[in-house]
């Protein structure tokens, strides 16, 4: 990649067009580490302290992203999650003009456990279902959920939830049964090696944990969720009522 050596803007700024260019023309996409500063060098034939000056100020600009440990990367738009809504995963994915993606981790019929139990006012070890997912957003691993469902309440729902169709749709359609309301409680952990693994995040990353219990018309629960996401690829927002 050359650089004009006779025009008078500085070599970094000249960098740092390049770079922002193959950003903006899709060569390094959201969430996409660019090269190291060494490679920069080389491609660029410049001293280390121009390529980080460069950087520097994409950083600045809000285009690039450093993470300690792990590189730059472009940075990505944060997925706004309203804490009021009460709409499903795919439903809300597709109000934001995103592509919503769901893989099935595990699809278990278990007995309830207390906790369980107490959320979705049932009997303690009546048969739940336990729905582990891991959520996307424009194919990127956003969301792990853990959701539990009454099967006294939902029968054979465990064979109706196959792949990527809405389980709120299933609900809805179904089992006649809408959700219109929801509690929610959000604290932040430190990602496990786990959970490293699914977000493609370091071990000890911050991480919201939300516990949902959604409800019905009649305000009887329908499902417990547990689910966690990046904090640095999610913003929580809550929108005034009018």
């Amino acid at each position: 990649m050359k650089l004009n050596p006779s025009t008078p803007q500085p070599l970094y700024m000249q960098i740092r067009q390049m770079l922002k260019s193959s950003i903006q023309n899709g060569m390094y996409k959201p969430g996409e580490q660019i090269p190291t500063e060494a490679k920069l060098c080389e491609m660029y034939n410049v001293s280390r302290i121009t390529i980080r000056k460069a950087i520097e100020e994409l950083v600045e600009e809000g285009i690039l992203t450093r993470i300690p440990r792990r590189g730059t990367f472009v940075t990505t738009k944060k997925f706004q999650n309203e804490l009021l809504s009460v709409s499903g995963f795919s439903e809300y994915s597709h109000q934001l003009g995103m592509i919503p993606n769901s893989r099935i981790l595990k699809s278990e019929v278990i007995p309830a456990s207390e906790d369980v139990a107490g959320h979705l006012a049932i009997e303690v070890e009546s048969p739940v279902l336990e729905l582990e997912r891991l959520m996307y957003v424009n194919d990127r691993p956003l969301f792990y959920d853990v959701a539990h469902y009454s099967l006294i309440r939902f029968p054979d729902l465990e064979k109706k939830i196959t792949g990527n169709e809405s389980t709120y749709k299933i609900l809805s359609e179904v089992y006649q049964t809408e959700i219109v309301s929801n509690e929610k409680m959000i604290d932040v952990i430190h990602a496990t090696k786990e959970y490293a693994n699914l977000f493609g995040c370091d071990i000890g990353a911050n991480l919201f944990r939300i516990i949902k219990v959604a409800f019905d018309v009649s305000d009887k629960p329908v499902h417990l969720s547990t689910y966690m996401c990046e904090t640095s690829k999610v913003n929580l927002t809550v929108h005034k009522a009018k």
